[in-house]
C-alpha cells in the first residue's frame, strides 16, 4: 500500500464486503474525479457492474444534470471543506431522487487533499411523506370558503403540483353523464399548455356494454382507484388515462370527492417519475385530501347561506341601516359642535374666535377652505381664512358691502346663501367664476353671523364636491355660525364673559361640595346600616334565646301538659324574629353587594337540590297563608355557584309571592334548562305589578302601593337582592305581569355548568347527616353587658350540661377567667369601658388560659368585622343572634383543646 492511497485496518476484501452490504452509495473518489473505490449499491442504482465504474469520471456516470447540481460541493470538498447536504437530483440513469450526500476530504500528510469519501443515501421516501403532511396542511389553510369551490379546486391543484404530483386533475359528470374537467394542473409548465388543451377536449359517452373506465367508476359512486401502471392496464385505452399517458404520466390514484350524501367530483393525482409507482399509502394520502376537500366544501356550502343570509338581512334592514346612518352622521355632527363649542369657551378676542371657527369648525362641516369677514364701518374686512391661495385671500382682504359676492348679499340679507355646484355659481355670480373661484371649489355657501337680529359678519365654507345642502346639513351650518355669531360677541363683551366663567366656577365648587357631601351622607347611610342591624341584634339575642328554651321545655313537657296556645305562640314568635332576623341580613347584603364586599364560594350545584331547601326554608309561610304551591325541577340542572346565595335567591322570590298572593292563592316554581341557561321561574296569582312600576321592580326599596296595614312586610330589597346575587353569578332577572290583579312572573337566568371531565369529579351523593356527638361538659364564660342575653344563654348552656360564669364588663372578665380558667369564652365585644377586643388580647397574654376557646359575640357581621376578630385573637366570630345549632356546634369545637 503506498503512502497516497487512505489507510485501512483491515484487509481490502473484507472492507469491499462490507461496504456492499450497505444500501448508500459508498466510493472514494480522487483529486481528478474519478471513482476509485465503489460498492454494490451503484449496480443497483445505476445497471451497471460496479467494476466498471471504477476509472470513470463523476460526470460520466451521474450524468449531467445531477453533475451540475453536485459540482459546486465538489470543489469545496477539494479544497478540504467537507460537505453536508441534500438535494433532488436526476441521474443519467438512476431516475429522479431525493438524497443526501456527505463528502468528507481526505487530507494527505503534507496538508493537500488527495480526493474524496462519499455517502449518499435515498430519502425520496421520508421527503415524500414530509411533503404529504406539508401539502396536506397547505392545502386546508388555502381552501377559502369565501373564494368558492372552483377557486379551491385551482388553489389545491397548483399546490398539489409543487410537491406531491406531476399532475393534478378534478373532474365532474354533467348531467348528460359526460365528464368535464373542472381543473388541470402539470408541474412542467412546457406540458401546462398540453393539459389544458386536453381537458377542452371533449369526451364522448362511453359505447354502451363497453367496461366504464376508472375514472366513471368513481363519479359513479365508487370507492378511489390505485392505478399503478398506466401503461399495463386493462383499460389503457380509455380516454382519461390515455390522457394522462399523453402527458408522460405513469402511476396514478382517483378518489371521490363528496357531500350532501353523493360524490360531487373525483380527484386524480398522477406522477411521471421512472421510478415512483403509487401505492396503498398513497391512496391512503388522497382519500385524506379528498376528505379535507369535502369538508372545505361543506364550508364553502355554509359560507354561501350565510352569506345569503347576510345579503337577506341586508336588504330587510336597509332603511333601518340609512336611518343608523343618518343618525351617526347627525351625532358626528353633534360632536363636532360640541368640540367646537367647547373650544370656542376659551376664546377671549375675536382673533382667537376667528381662528377657532377657521381651525375646528370648518373640518367639522367636512369643507376645505373657510373665511370670517366681519362688519368695519361701511366695508367688510376678512379676518381670518384658510384653504384657499395667497393671492385670492389678499384680494378680497377688504370689501364693499355693495358688492355683488356671495358674502355681501348674506350680510345684506341676513339670509345664507347656498351655492350647491359651479354650475349654479356661475349661473348667480357669473363675474366670480372665472376670476375668484378656486378651482378646487365645487359648492360653497355663506352664513351670516347675527347677534340679537343684527349682522355683525359672515362665515364663508367652501367643499370640494357639489353639495346637495339638505335640510340637515343646513341646520347645522346654520347651528356652526350661531356659535361662531354668540362667540364673537362674547369677545367683544369679555367683561361678560369673566362674569358668567366666574359664575360657573361657583357653580363647579358648589357642585364638588354636593358631591362631596352625597358621598358623606352615603358613608352615613352605609354605617347607619350596620349600627341599625347591630341594635336590632342585640334585642333580638335574649328574644331568640328565649323563644329556644321555652322551644325546648315545650319539647321536654309530657303531651297531656303541652299546651297548644302556648305552642301556637312560640311559633308565632318564632316567624317574627326570623322576619326581623331576615330583614337585618337583607340590609347587610344590599349593603355589601353594593360595595363589592361579597365573596361567592362557588362550587357545582343541582337546582333542584337548591329548590328543595328553599321550599322547606318557607313552607311554613306557605301554610300561614293557605297557598298551593306547584314545583315542576327538572333534575339533572347543574350551575356553578355559591349555595348559600342561590338559596336565598330562591327564598326571596317564593317569599315575594307568598307574600303579594292573597290567601289560599297558587304559587308556581319551574326550572329548567334552556338555551344554556338554568332558568328560574316563580309565578303567583297575586296583585300584579302595574305598568309604570314595572321596570323598577328590582330598584332598592321599591314596593307598590301599601295599605296602613303593611300587611306584605318587607323593606322592598328582596328582589333588588336576587337581582344583584344573579348578576354576581353571571345570570340575569326580568319580571313579567298583566298589571294589578294579574299576578307576576319573576324569572332569573343562571349559566349552566359544563360537565365535569371525569366521574371523579361530579359532585358525591348526599349522605344523611351524622347524628351530633355529645359534647364533654365544660365550662364556660359568657360576657355581656346585655344581662338578658347572657342569662338566655346561661339557660341554654346550662341545659345542655355545661357549667357557666358571666360577667358584664371587661375587668369583671378577667378576673372571672383567671379563676376559673374557662373551656370556652363566649365574649360580647360591644363591652361599656374596655372593649371585647383588648378583653381577647389580654386573656391570650396569660400563660394559663392558652388552651381557651375564644368566640366573639357581636351584632357586627360584615367581612372587616370578622377579620378585625380574627386579627385580634378571637377563634371564631358569631353574629347575634345565636341558633342553638351554631353554639352547639361551636361547643364541639372548643371540647378538644380543654
Amino acid at each position: 500500500m503506498s503512502a497516497g492511497e487512505p489507510s485501512v485496518t483491515m484487509e481490502a476484501e473484507q472492507l469491499q464486503r462490507l461496504l456492499d452490504a450497505l444500501p448508500a452509495l459508498i466510493s472514494y473518489i480522487g483529486s481528478d474525479e474519478r471513482y476509485g473505490i465503489v460498492n454494490r449499491a451503484y449496480e443497483r442504482w445505476f445497471g451497471e457492474d460496479s467494476g466498471s465504474i471504477v476509472g470513470r469520471q463523476v460526470r460520466e456516470v451521474i450524468g449531467d444534470a445531477a453533475y451540475a447540481a453536485v459540482k459546486p460541493h465538489i470543489a469545496a470538498v477539494l479544497a478540504g471543506r467537507p460537505q453536508d447536504f441534500e438535494s433532488r437530483l436526476t441521474y443519467r440513469k438512476g431516475g429522479r431522487r431525493h438524497v443526501r450526500i456527505q463528502y468528507i476530504p481526505h487530507v494527505g500528510a503534507s496538508g493537500d487533499v488527495r480526493g474524496f469519501f462519499t455517502l449518499v443515501a435515498d430519502v425520496s421516501e421520508q421527503k415524500r411523506a414530509e411533503d404529504a403532511r406539508r401539502f396536506l396542511a397547505d392545502a386546508s389553510a388555502t381552501l377559502d370558503p369565501a373564494q368558492g369551490r372552483d377557486a379551491g379546486f385551482r388553489r389545491v391543484a397548483a399546490l398539489a403540483v409543487t410537491s406531491v404530483a406531476d399532475l393534478c386533475a378534478v373532474h365532474t359528470l354533467e348531467a348528460d353523464g359526460s365528464v368535464h374537467a373542472q381543473v388541470v394542473a402539470h408541474a412542467d409548465p412546457a406540458k401546462a399548455e398540453l393539459a389544458a388543451r386536453l381537458a377542452r377536449r371533449s369526451r364522448p359517452l362511453p359505447e354502451p356494454g363497453t367496461p366504464p373506465s376508472p375514472l366513471l367508476e368513481v363519479l359513479h359512486g365508487g370507492h378511489g382507484r390505485l392505478l399503478p401502471d398506466l401503461a399495463g392496464h386493462a383499460l389503457a385505452g380509455a380516454d382519461h388515462l390515455a390522457a394522462l399517458r399523453e402527458l408522460g404520466c405513469r402511476s396514478a390514484v382517483i378518489v371521490p370527492i363528496r357531500g350532501d350524501g353523493c360524490v360531487l367530483a373525483a380527484l386524480t393525482l398522477a406522477s411521471a417519475e421512472q421510478d415512483r409507482t403509487y401505492g396503498a399509502a398513497d391512496l391512503a394520502f388522497a382519500e385524506e385530501l379528498s376528505q379535507r376537500i369535502e369538508v372545505a366544501l361543506q364550508r364553502v356550502r355554509l359560507y354561501d347561506i350565510a352569506r345569503d343570509a347576510e345579503s337577506e338581512a341586508r336588504r330587510r334592514f336597509l332603511a333601518e341601516q340609512e336611518a343608523r346612518r343618518a343618525a351617526e352622521r347627525a351625532a358626528q355632527r353633534m360632536a363636532g359642535l360640541q368640540r367646537l363649542t367647547a373650544a370656542l369657551a376659551d376664546a377671549l378676542t375675536s382673533e382667537a374666535v376667528a381662528q377657532v371657527v377657521i381651525d375646528v369648525g370648518v373640518a367639522a362641516a367636512g369643507a376645505y377652505g373657510g373665511a370670517i369677514v366681519v362688519t368695519a364701518g361701511d366695508d367688510l374686512e376678512c379676518l381670518k381664512a384658510a384653504g384657499y391661495e395667497r393671492d385670492t385671500i389678499e384680494r378680497f382682504r377688504q370689501m364693499p358691502r355693495d358688492a355683488s359676492l356671495p358674502l355681501t348679499d348674506a350680510l345684506r340679507t341676513g339670509a345664507p346663501v347656498w351655492l350647491r355646484s359651479r354650475e349654479e355659481c356661475s349661473a348667480r355670480y357669473p363675474h366670480i367664476v372665472s376670476t375668484a373661484l378656486s378651482a378646487a371649489t365645487g359648492s360653497l355657501c355663506c352664513l351670516p353671523l347675527v347677534v340679537q337680529e343684527r349682522p355683525i359678519g359672515v362665515l364663508g365654507l367652501s367643499f370640494a364636491e357639489p353639495r346637495p345642502f339638505d335640510r340637515e346639513e343646513q341646520e347645522f351650518l346654520v347651528a356652526v355660525s350661531r356659535q361662531c355669531a354668540q362667540a364673537m360677541e362674547r369677545a367683544r363683551l369679555h367683561e361678560e364673559r369673566a362674569a358668567i366663567v366666574e359664575r360657573e366656577r361657583r357653580v363647579g365648587l358648589e357642585n364638588a361640595r354636593l358631591y362631596r357631601e352625597a358621598h358623606e351622607a352615603d358613608r352615613r347611610k352605609d354605617e347607619f346600616i350596620a349600627m341599625l342591624s347591630h341594635e336590632l341584634r342585640n334585642p333580638l339575642a335574649p328574644i331568640t334565646t328565649g323563644l329556644e328554651l321555652l322551644q325546648m321545655s315545650a319539647q321536654m313537657s309530657t303531651g297531656e301538659r303541652a299546651d297548644r296556645d302556648d305552642r301556637q305562640i312560640l311559633a308565632t314568635l318564632e316567624r317574627q324574629v326570623k322576619t326581623i332576623v331576615r330583614l337585618v341580613d337583607d340590609l347587610l347584603d344590599v349593603s355589601r353587594i353594593t360595595r363589592g364586599k361579597i365573596d361567592l364560594k362557588r362550587e357545582r350545584l343541582d337546582v333542584a337540590s337548591v329548590v328543595e331547601t328553599a321550599v322547606e326554608s318557607v313552607r311554613p309561610l306557605l301554610v300561614q297563608r293557605r297557598h298551593d304551591l306547584v314545583l315542576s325541577v327538572d333534575p339533572g340542572v347543574f350551575v356553578h355557584g355559591d349555595r348559600v346565595r342561590l338559596e336565598q335567591i330562591v327564598v326571596n322570590l317564593l317569599n315575594n309571592a307568598i307574600k303579594y298572593t292573597n290567601p289560599g292563592g297558587r304559587v308556581s316554581l319551574a326550572c329548567a334548562a334552556i338555551a344554556g341557561d338554568a332558568r328560574i321561574r316563580v309565578t303567583d296569582t297575586g296583585v300584579g305589578i302595574s305598568a309604570e312600576l314595572l321596570p323598577r321592580v328590582f330598584e332598592p326599596f321599591m314596593q307598590a302601593r301599601r295599605t296602613l296595614d303593611r300587611s306584605q312586610g318587607g323593606l322592598g330589597i328582596g328582589l333588588t337582592l336576587v337581582k344583584r346575587l344573579a348578576e354576581l353569578h353571571g345570570g340575569r332577572v326580568e319580571a313579567l305581569s298583566g298589571g294589578p290583579g294579574e299576578g307576576t312572573a319573576i324569572s332569573v337566568w343562571l349559566p349552566l355548568a359544563s360537565a365535569p371531565s371525569s366521574p371523579a369529579e361530579a359532585p358525591p351523593a348526599p349522605d344523611a347527616a351524622p347524628p351530633r356527638p355529645r359534647t364533654r361538659a365544660l365550662h364556660v364564660l359568657v360576657v355581656d353587658d346585655n344581662v338578658d342575653a347572657a342569662e338566655g344563654l346561661r339557660r341554654v348552656l346550662q341545659l345542655h350540661g355545661h357549667a357557666v360564669s358571666m360577667a358584664h364588663d371587661g375587668p369583671a372578665a378577667l378576673e372571672a377567667a383567671r379563676a376559673s380558667k374557662p373551656d370556652l369564652v363566649l365574649l360580647d365585644i360591644g363591652l361599656p369601658g374596655m372593649d371585647g377586643y383588648e378583653v381577647v388580647r389580654r386573656l391570650r397574654a396569660e400563660p394559663e388560659l392558652t388552651r381557651s376557646y375564644i368566640a366573639a359575640l357581636s351584632g357586627y357581621g360584615q367581612d372587616q368585622d370578622r377579620r378585625r376578630s380574627r386579627e385580634a385573637g378571637f377563634d371564631a366570630h358569631l353574629t347575634k343572634p345565636v341558633a342553638t345549632e351554631q353554639l352547639l356546634s361551636l361547643l364541639a369545637e372548643a371540647a378538644p383543646r380543654g
